[in-house]
């Protein structure tokens, strides 16, 4: 039977809140954000693992805003976090190079089958829209290969995140392909005249080591590379790790319709590659086979629908300040050439971000189709802004705003343009709520009892490193960034080391700083020099005497001086950084470690009612409560309510380091071990005890208890000897 004739038929199979179409992260993301908040979802994908480009069948690292943890404290938070802890625990034993494994996709499983409001459609293809109207889609047919049924749905409100946009085509949303002219939104990166170029498509591949010779014979169709210089500009000496992403192919093609030529080709070159690899010069393989190779490719980009607004590489560059930002990103503008594999040029163009930006809500959707929304790789960007918007972790942040505004649609009962005009700071403090990061916003939501609540802790941190664990040449101007509680700067300490046989003088100067990752105020505040004792280690004191604005950021820069170098630990407190200036200026990306220094007077920025200031990660301060390490643990956080407050939800956001990769296992600096306890009527009661945590958002909701204070009882972490608590949240009933 035609499968024209499968899909008549007027019955529907089910009636939801919202459609999600695409089951990778941005879809499992904006179907879960979207169930949480109250809507019942189907979530419909056309094949049998959820997670897409970041799944086992295709298995690209889930990258984001924190450039694989070379930017600090940028990691997506929320949804996204919630999955990546889970997916690290599980993993105790590292992949290859931390790509995905088979665990990954169970993870996505499992968190989506836990949430009642979501039908899971798996092996599932959208075919086409049923329109109320020419502006509305009340529903879609799509045909589960597996079970050979048609299915129709209908939803209140549509997300397409199934990067190709299959449904928002079908529906009409306007959309491009291809490249921008320069002129059309003034981007350097832009070619001179618009075309239908895309970024191609790749196939991965992994390699195992037998421990023995192992032979390769190719298939006849796969492709020569006779010499490394039919490879020009890609190295391909570490084949340990899961393939090479530049294996690069289709960007000349239609990307959608020559997608089975394009996976044919793909394969022939991987095969190709591993016989240059195993067979042509000596590359260290002999012992090594194909452990697996992708048979689905990974689509870089195909169409992008456009919303109110197109996101452009000067917002990107310069961190545009929307004030309907929703979601953010910050992986460089990763742009490659069309021609793939055969461009006889470097396979990426990498164009670094100072900071991180935000996204609209006006991009994810559509200006024409009034209740469709996108996220993921098909938002409302240009070519170039689509170089760091189309990043796995990225779409993810995406499809929890979209989740929430489809959520406000269906309570509202509106369109997401509504939402935008009318709704927006709802949008964004429901987001903020559920962990979500939207650069520059704080928590304002009065419901939340813990915004007025006095905070207390049985301890607090000071600011200082003192425990090295290298030492760096002073062989470059190199900068420390820290956080300055007080109003002055008598001195800084640094760590220095000497291999001179005579005494030496080292400059600094100390600088204001915009923002927690920002090195551009060239022009000192003041200066100083300080002698270095010849073939010595000890602390050298740099006077300032300087008065500072309270609550401010600052950076030291330390000359450069032969024969010294400063004492380093891998030790990185929220709120430092460490930079070094080269010719193109100062860099503070994959700066790991902080500089050995303290302060005179001490700094502690580090205090309790870090947890009720608003926001939930470093963001222009530390904004996070540490105890101090020289107090055992158990420590306590307390919340003074200011009198008896019905309290029946607390939510509590832990230090999950955001500054770096998620290790296997839990992270060192989670809490592992807590209670919770409220004074009620003067007497304290244990109102839970949780064990075994590994995540960095728990929400306890509980019956309601007129409590004066709340006190948090940190027992234990999974590793680092302090109590380390971002937030704090309390509701009634």
């Amino acid at each position: 039977m035609p499968l024209d004739s499968k899909l008549e038929g007027p019955v529907y199979d089910g009636s939801y809140d919202v459609v999600v179409i695409g089951g990778g992260v941005s879809g499992v993301c904006a179907a879960v954000s979207a169930a949480r908040n109250g809507c019942s979802v189907a979530l419909v994908h056309d094949r049998p693992v959820l997670g897409g480009n970041s799944s086992s069948e295709v298995r690209v690292n889930m990258g984001g805003a924190d450039a694989h943890g070379s930017r600090r404290h940028a990691r997506e938070s929320g949804i996204v976090e919630e999955l990546r802890l889970a997916d690290r625990f599980g993993n105790h034993e590292p992949v290859a190079n931390g790509r995905i494994n088979w665990m990954w996709d169970h993870v996505l499983l499992d968190t989506v089958w836990r949430e009642p409001n979501i039908a899971l459609y798996l092996n599932t293809s959208a075919q086409m829209v049923i329109m109320s109207d020419e502006t509305t889609i009340e529903g879609i047919v799509a045909y589960q290969s597996s079970a050979f049924r048609t299915l129709h749905l209908r939803g209140h409100a549509v997300i397409d995140a199934s990067g190709d946009g299959v449904v928002a085509a079908d529906a009409g949303a306007h959309f491009r392909m291809g490249r921008e002219a320069r002129s059309e939104y003034n981007e350097s990166l832009a070619p001179e005249h618009a075309d239908a170029l895309t970024l191609g498509s790749s196939i991965l591949f992994k390699t195992i080591d037998l421990g023995r010779p192992v032979p390769f014979t190719p298939p006849e169709w796969a492709y020569r590379f006779e010499t490394d210089d039919d490879l020009p500009f890609r190295n391909h000496s570490d084949f340990r790790r899961a393939g090479f992403w530049w294996i690069e192919y289709g960007g000349t093609l239609d990307i959608i319709a020559d997608n089975e030529p394009i996976r044919d080709k793909l394969l022939a070159y991987v095969m190709g590659i591993w016989d240059h690899i195993k067979n042509r010069g000596d590359h260290g393989a002999d012992t090594f086979a194909l452990d697996w190779v992708g048979a689905v490719p990974g689509k870089r980009e195909s169409r992008r629908f456009l919303g109110d607004y197109v996101l452009d590489q000067n917002d990107v560059i310069d961190a545009t300040t929307f004030g309907d930002r929703v979601a953010y990103g910050g992986w460089s503008v990763d742009l490659h050439p069309s021609e793939g594999i055969h461009a006889n040029e470097p396979p990426s163009q990498h164009t670094h971000l100072r900071t991180v930006y935000g996204i609209p809500f006006r991009c994810l959707y559509s200006r024409n189709i009034a209740n469709l929304m996108f996220a993921g790789r098909n938002i409302s960007a240009s070519h170039v802004a689509f170089g760091t918007t189309r990043l796995i972790a990225t779409g993810g942040v995406m499809g929890q705003a979209v989740g929430v505004a489809a959520a406000l649609c269906k309570r509202h009962n509106t369109t997401p343009r509504k939402i935008q005009q009318d709704h927006i700071e709802e949008l964004q403090q429901i987001l903020l709520r559920d962990d979500a990061y939207i650069p520059g916003l704080a928590n304002a939501d009065p419901a939340d009892l813990a915004r007025t609540a006095h905070a207390t802790a049985t301890s607090t941190a000071e600011l200082r490193i003192e425990q090295p664990d290298q030492a760096i040449a002073l062989d470059a101007p190199r900068a420390q960034l820290f956080p300055v509680s007080g109003d002055r700067i008598d001195a800084v300490h640094v760590l220095l080391e000497s291999s001179l046989g005579h005494d030496i003088d080292v400059v600094a100067s100390l600088h204001w700083a915009d923002a927690l990752d920002d090195f551009s105020h060239d022009q000192a505040i003041f200066a100083t020099e300080a002698r270095v004792p010849h073939n010595s280690r000890e602390w050298v004191t740099l006077d300032f005497h300087q008065v500072t604005e309270s609550g401010g950021r600052y950076f030291l820069v330390l000359q450069p001086v032969e024969g010294v170098a400063w004492l380093t630990s891998n030790e990185e407190p929220p709120g430092t950084v460490r930079a070094t200036r080269g010719e193109g200026g100062w860099r503070h990306l994959g700066q790991r470690g902080t500089y050995c220094f303290r302060l005179d007077p001490p700094s502690h920025p580090f205090e309790a009612d870090s947890v009720i200031n608003g926001i939930s990660r470093p963001d222009g301060w530390p904004n996070i409560w540490i105890s101090d390490s020289t107090e055992p643990l158990p420590q306590s956080l307390i919340l003074d309510l200011r009198g008896p407050k019905p309290v029946a939800t607390v939510a509590v956001t832990f230090d999950t380091n955001l500054n770096r990769l998620i290790p296997h296992g839990p992270v060192p600096e989670c809490v592992r071990d807590y209670a919770l306890v409220a004074e009620v009527e003067g007497e304290w009661r244990e109102i839970l005890r949780i064990e075994g945590n590994i995540q960095r958002r728990r929400i306890h909701t509980f019956e309601p208890i007129p409590a004066t204070k709340l006190r948090l009882d940190v027992l234990a972490t999974h590793g680092v000897p302090t109590a380390r608590v971002y937030e704090i949240r309390a509701y009634g009933p």
